[in-house]
């Protein structure tokens, strides 16, 4: 068993260095196992990466911005490497996402030229014609050869090329629940500091293979690519999340450390248990926000233990478990200790520390976080104040012993009677009855208590009065009364989602009651 690599060596590395040291070393090992057999070498994933960056160099000026918009396709991740070389801003945009927003991002980004495969050009087309942008380039053909019609007349060679590690390397756009996206500008120092927490908390070395199960837009496979670049290690790819393929997938390509967040084990859980749930390699799992309802029998399902973690596209990782207490985390709803390189606060709403056991905003300051939002001034001073503090909008509270606990969303609270409700908590209980896959609880309006809780329940079960019987009693039994659900809409088709797998709540029936809804007191 080869050894695990701990920490990605010097105090800063770019992405330019980082690609240029994996591709110089073992060349040939792979960097990327796709589901369907398509392998990309450590060298390839380099030399390619060097071509377009020779384009990009003659057809652009460093500190301009290109779009990347495809499905999970190696040349996405190519233009996002050239694109760093170059000087320039990669975009990411969600190929399912609706004119209007994509309008927006790309305006917003000024972008000059996108880079996209040919699934999105009809979107494109409806968006129309924008100032800012130069060129489309669309990618077609045998992957990964999308990008070979744009090659500079000579490769722009990643070894010795000197790139300042404070450019910004990519703008990520928010879900904009609450107003349209912003821009979320980061740089190498950020990507730098997501691999060696990464590599210290959890070590990956040559004879790991960590999966990728989610879209190519969003930060994470970008992260989890640099530090398996890092590490020796291939990342094994699924062109999108599966929930029939998923363990297959696993099992298949031998698998070792799974990374999921949002829906993605409830999900999972959703399918039949078979005599193979054990039959994989993996050693642990990480998902963001784990349902504490669902921790233990995600543990007992898959035989692995699985850690909570915590952060923000802004900050990158501040809380997790390490994986030495994952037992003792089981079920307790912790997202983990502060990481030590991040100072974390939890303020009242006079911005006053508050005291263990009780609920505040939580506070973080550290290096390698975003420098802000992109022509938003306002909105980065509003979000990072003038100690450096990045301000999350998310209620915690912190135990005697350290361990944070995620109460909610400041804006996402329903305020019934007087009395504010979380979402989130009724959520992870609504979650946890036998007969849910998933739940999102958003606030009704109502005359006589301001609003009562309404949750959109999907289910793969038949919706009947009985079924929202048993969800309202389920709730009762674990929820202070006046938390349970008054009303139920049920769904028996995934919700839609932002990039991060979460529940796009925006786009879901609030304020009035959906025609067809439970009502427990009318029941």
């Amino acid at each position: 068993m080869s050894a695990a690599v701990t920490a990605a060596g010097p105090e800063t590395r770019t992405l330019v260095e980082l690609l240029a040291h994996a591709g110089a070393t073992n060349p040939g090992d792979p960097a990327l196992l796709y589901e369907d057999g398509l392998v990309i070498s450590r060298g390839e994933l380099l030399e390619r990466s060097e071509r377009f960056a020779g384009w990009l160099a003659e057809h652009t000026t460093p500190g301009e911005m290109i779009a990347g918009m495809m499905a999970n396709r190696t040349e996405f991740l190519v233009a996002w490497l050239a694109a760093a070389a170059a000087g320039v801003t990669f975009v990411a945009l969600n190929p399912e996402a609706g004119p209007h927003d994509l309008t927006h991002v790309l305006e917003d980004s000024g972008a000059v030229l996108v880079v996209c495969d040919a699934a999105s050009v009809p979107l494109l087309d409806e968006v129309g014609a924008l100032p800012s942008i130069r060129e489309r380039l669309v990618i077609e053909g045998a992957e990964p050869g999308g990008l070979d019609p744009w090659e500079g007349a000579a490769p722009l060679r990643f070894e010795g090329l000197e790139v300042d590690p404070k450019a910004i390397t990519n703008v990520y756009y928010t879900s904009g629940s609450t107003g349209k996206p912003k821009g979320c500008m980061v740089d190498h120092r950020y990507w730098q500091r997501l691999v060696d927490n990464y590599l210290f908390e959890r070590g990956m070395g040559p004879d790991d293979r960590v999966l990728c199960c989610l879209k190519f837009f969003y930060n994470d496979p970008s992260w989890l690519l640099l530090t398996s670049l890092t590490a020796g290690a291939p990342m094994v790819v699924m062109r999108r999340f599966s929930v029939s393929r998923f363990w297959n997938v696993v099992r298949e390509f031998g698998v070792t450390q799974l990374f999921t967040i949002g829906s993605i084990p409830a999900l999972l859980l959703s399918a039949a248990p078979t005599d193979r749930d054990r039959d994989h390699k993996v050693r642990f799992g990480i998902q963001v926000a784990i349902d504490a309802p669902l921790h233990r029998e995600m543990v007992d399902r898959w035989g692995i233990p699985w850690t909570d973690t915590y952060g923000l596209t802004e900050t990158g990782g501040l809380v997790s478990v390490p994986v030495s207490e994952a037992d003792a985390a089981v079920g307790t709803g912790t997202m983990g200790k502060p990481r030590s390189d991040m100072e974390i606060r939890v303020v009242d709403d006079e911005g006053v520390d508050v005291a263990p056991g009780e609920i505040g905003e939580l506070l973080a300051r550290g290096p390698g976080m975003m420098t802000g939002y992109l022509n938003r001034p306002e909105a980065t001073a509003e979000a990072i104040d003038a100690e450096g503090f990045f301000h999350s909008g998310d209620r915690v509270r912190v135990d005697e012993d350290g361990w944070f606990f995620f109460v909610g969303r400041k804006k996402d609270i329903i305020r019934r009677a007087g009395e504010n409700i979380s979402a989130t908590e009724v959520e992870e209980v609504v979650r946890s009855h036998p007969d849910v896959i998933d739940a999102a609880a958003v606030p009704a309006a109502d005359v006589m208590r301001g609003e009562e809780v309404l949750v959109h329940v999907y289910t793969a079960a038949a919706p009947s009065p009985s079924l929202a019987a048993s969800i309202t009693d389920f709730c009762a039994a674990r929820l202070a009364k006046h938390k349970v659900p008054r009303y139920l809409a049920f769904r028996t088709e995934d919700f839609p989602r932002t990039p991060s797998m979460r529940v796009a709540k925006q786009e879901l029936e609030r304020g009035t009651v959906p025609a067809g809804a439970f009502d427990r007191e009318g029941a």
